[in-house]
């Protein structure tokens, strides 16, 4: 069983008679009733920051997944909607260029490495 924690927060007396008779109409408690909204805030929350954090180069996107919470597909869906593309760091950007710039591309040919080597036209 996960452990539980308990948060108490204030409210206004007009809050509070719109909470419960909200509460009394969805015949649940005023704690589950506020519970419900905690939690459906912090669902959108969660995908907001997720894909601002991806957005700015502050997290991959795999982290960006893993915190929004959404399944896969609606992941990837709610990215293509925000126009959300992974913006990789600099440093990485640097290494990579650095590392592909040093490889010999002819020891992945299969045959006639010379093939590279010739003019296109």
């Amino acid at each position: 069983m996960k452990n539980m924690y308990q948060i108490n927060f204030r409210i206004g007396e007009n809050e509070k008679e719109i909470l419960e008779k909200i509460a009394k109409i969805k015949n649940i408690s005023l704690a589950e009733l506020s519970k419900r909204f905690v939690m459906k805030e912090l669902e959108q929350l969660r995908v907001d920051i997720a894909f601002d954090l991806m957005q700015d180069g502050k997290i991959s996107k795999k982290k960006a997944f893993k915190m929004s919470g959404l399944t896969y597909y609606e992941f990837m869906h709610e990215g293509v909607k925000r126009k959300v593309t992974e913006k990789l760091p600099e440093k990485l950007i640097e290494s990579e260029m650095n590392a592909l710039s040093k490889l010999d591309i002819t020891q992945f040919l299969k045959n006639n490495a010379e093939e590279i080597k010739k003019p296109i036209l």
